[in-house]
């Protein structure tokens, strides 16, 4: 028989004794034998799925194919008479092979491209690595251990502690179990890349349309590390600061995440572990935000005790109580756990609508509902409206589907009508009869209810009782406060004949102001300052009080009124608000986040190639601008330590170039899902799938507008991003059921 004829089975191979003598009579190596077996074996569990009806399709060889003619064509060269003779067959072959291979890509395009096969012999490592992912995303959202953190002699300038270290039982752990998973899967890939053998060519992450998110994710890689390198503090680049332990490792920990979930999830089986992972991580975020809002929260349980610390400090664990009425679970921070709402709801939400597995269509919709009601119950602006819109976009994407026929219409008309009656009766329900979940849902719907006064209203309010402040300057000696009103109170620090220092008032015209003391206090008979009272001290400090909760403190050395911060340093100068005029019209917008979006823009362009490294932001903010604060927070004591914006993070972490990469990365996603969801659907078992994660992402580039990266949060996106970027591809998906 041909050697052509043989590779392109133009023969009886579905007889077995045929099949079995063309190979022993063929001068075929092993290696190309053994092709051949499992090409036939394929074959023949295709023509019984098709002879059931089903509608799978030819998975692809190609690679494959082409080793073998290339081992061919070599083998042909050492043997020009029977080339010679086999030239015009073999040219035959080679057309009909490029037709075939043109059919098949045509095909894959009609169908959007993406087509579930059968595939023999799938490597069980990948299913195993798969599931141990999802356990692990499943449970990192609460994971919960008591850390300790010793302040250096750069963390004391912003964060004070009387016992000289700051505890943390929420963050330090997630980050610590997130560098610990991404080496285990880098470990697990490079074993699989260089030391098994590739019978199959199956991993994902060297198909050529995948070839753009590796790249990309290279570049932000590297750009992290060189921020790194170059940051002017290293010891907050590896781990991150207190309070916050989002370092360059933790964050190399989501791009590896977010690789090895393309990698990993691409056959059906462990798309179904992903499936279930998301939904029991949703319904335990439910379940335990409920018990929060009950007065039970997790974290204050008995048997959470002796989860979250050692034996010796057991009663340390039990004294934690949040002092907050905003439900966060496990996630330290109210607009943390919001944030994960909004991102788990769309996935969540479309899991359950696409499953035909009874059981888990109602666990999936308990969940979504939980994840909603978490939502609300965290105070969380921007986790709520993330939620609402995920809402919208999922529910114009199925009308899109319902019209074109995407779904079943009756079945889907139906299912919205039902899903939409008891969600409207038990959300009117809960308002009418719950007072305390009214005041809420109102609370986050107006943000606080900050959006009811103007700018102009809030500050002739607060002048009741404040010295409403609008700057504060240094001149010499002279420290200047001027009010929105107009008027100007003057300190000036002198030396009397026997070298004391004192201090000495003067008003808007400059006249000196008469004072009489009161508790150590000089106080003031002008009606103009009535707010206003100050101490001297005799170390020299100046406490000046405008009427709000704490006291701005100056510190006279060098003949100068210095700002005191922390009770350990001075500033040579006070910070003041140097960003865009259009954020300082009113800088407690979105609480406060005008302010820090503002004054964080001033200083990005230090940032363009390179950033300042991760966990370093805390530093190169301007911390201590009193008058902003005081706007903004009624305090002058606030540390800004991140940028309530995952963009402006990550510029200032690890550059504006960085930043437009990682956009570049997320707009390619859009576009492809945009393509493979909405414009032309892929109707299949994952079609909920895609739609879900796609709005998910969605969902969370909205919230990054407000909020940051958090250990508590990003992991989990990163890994439904990477599901959601091989689903969107076009690669097909390997049977393994």
């Amino acid at each position: 028989m041909k050697r052509d004829d043989l590779l392109n089975f133009n023969f009886d191979w579905k007889d077995d004794a045929t099949f079995k003598k063309a190979l022993k009579e063929s001068n075929l190596s092993e290696k190309e034998k053994l092709r051949l077996r499992d090409e036939r074996m394929r074959r023949l569990e295709l023509e019984e799925l098709k002879a059931e009806g089903s509608d799978y399709d030819d998975y692809d060889y190609d690679d494959d194919d082409e080793e073998i003619v290339e081992k061919a064509d070599e083998e042909e060269a050492e043997k020009p008479d029977e080339k010679k003779a086999d030239e015009k067959n073999g040219d035959d072959s080679k057309e009909k092979k490029q037709e075939k291979k043109k059919d098949k890509n045509n095909k894959g395009q009609d169908d959007g491209g993406v087509i579930v096969a059968i595939k023999g012999n799938y490597p069980f490592r990948k299913t195993f690595v798969a599931l141990l992912m999802c356990i692990f995303m499943a449970i990192l959202p609460y994971v919960a251990y008591m850390h300790v953190q010793p302040l250096t002699p750069l963390t004391e300038k912003y964060y004070s502690s009387d016992s000289g270290s700051i505890t943390d039982w929420f963050l330090f752990q997630k980050e610590f179990f997130v560098v610990i998973a991404a080496v285990f899967l880098l470990l697990i890939f490079i074993t699989e890349e260089f030391f098994i053998e590739k019978r199959w060519k199956d991993i994902p992450l060297r198909k050529k349309n995948l070839r753009l998110p590796m790249i990309l994710t290279g570049i932000y890689a590297v750009l992290l590390v060189l921020s790194g390198i170059a940051s002017e503090h290293k010891e907050l680049v590896m781990m991150g600061v207190v309070k916050q332990y989002e370092g360059l490792l933790g964050v190399l920990g989501y791009l590896i995440i977010f690789l090895a979930a393309m990698n990993y999830f691409s056959d059906t089986k462990s798309l179904e572990f992903f499936s279930w992972a998301i939904i029991i991580c949703s319904l335990a975020a439910g379940v335990f935000a409920v018990m929060e809002y009950k007065g039970h929260p997790l974290q204050e349980t008995e048997f959470m005790a002796h989860l979250m610390a050692p034996a010796d400090k057991i009663d340390v664990a039990r004294s934690l109580h949040s002092s907050s009425s905003n439900v966060h679970i496990t996630f330290f921070n109210s607009n943390y756990f919001g944030s994960f709402c909004g991102l788990m709801f769309p996935v969540t939400a479309g899991l359950a609508l696409g499953s035909k597995n009874i059981i888990r269509k109602i666990i999936g919709l308990v969940a979504a509902a939980g994840i909603a009601l978490g939502a609300v119950f965290s105070n969380a602006t921007g986790g709520l409206y993330a939620v609402a819109g995920g809402c919208v976009i999922l529910f114009i994407i199925y009308v899109i589907y319902w019209i074109r026929g995407t779904i079943d219409r009756i079945l889907s008309l139906a299912a919205l009508l039902a899903a939409a009656a008891v969600a409207l009766a038990g959300f009117t329900y809960v308002s009418k009869n719950n007072s305390d979940f009214q005041k809420r849902l109102d609370y986050v719907i107006h943000n606080g209810a900050a959006n009811k006064l103007s700018v102009e209203e809030k500050r002739e309010n607060l002048a009741k009782n404040h010295y409403v402040i609008k700057e504060i300057r240094q001149d010499g000696s002279k420290l200047m406060f001027d009010d929105y009103s107009g008027n100007t109170i003057t300190v000036e620090g002198y030396a009397n004949d026997a070298g004391q220092n004192l201090v000495r008032f003067y008003d808007t015209q400059g006249e000196k102001l008469d004072t009489y003391i009161d508790d150590h206090c000089y106080c003031f008979e002008d009606e103009r300052y009535k707010n206003c009272n100050f101490k001297f001290s005799v170390s020299d400090k100046l406490y000046v009080d405008l009427g709000y909760e704490k006291k701005m403190i100056f510190q006279y050395e060098d003949e100068k009124f210095k700002p005191y911060v922390h009770g350990l340093y001075t500033m040579e100068k006070i910070n003041s608000y140097e960003g865009p005029e259009f954020f300082h019209k009113d800088l407690s917008a979105f609480s406060g986040r005008y302010l820090i979006w503002g004054t964080t823009i001033s200083f990005l362009d230090e940032c363009i190639l390179l950033g300042k490294g991760s966990g370093n932001y805390v530093t190169v903010y301007p911390q201590y601008d009193f008058v902003s604060l005081l706007e903004v927070y009624k305090t002058p004591a606030m540390v800004i330590n991140k940028p309530h914006n995952w963009y402006l993070g990550v510029a200032v972490d690890s550059g504006i170039v960085s930043l437009l990469v990682l956009l570049t990365l997320l707009g390619a996603f859009l576009v492809k899902g945009f393509n493979r969801v909405i414009l032309h659907p892929i109707k299949d078992r994952f079609t909920h799938l895609r739609v879900g994660v796609f709005v998910s992402v969605i969902a969370f580039m909205v919230v990054g507008v407000v909020n940051d990266s958090y250990v508590c949060v990003s992991p989990m996106f990163w890994f439904i991003f990477g599901v959601g970027w091989y689903a969107v591809s076009g690669n097909k998906v390997v049977e393994t059921d």
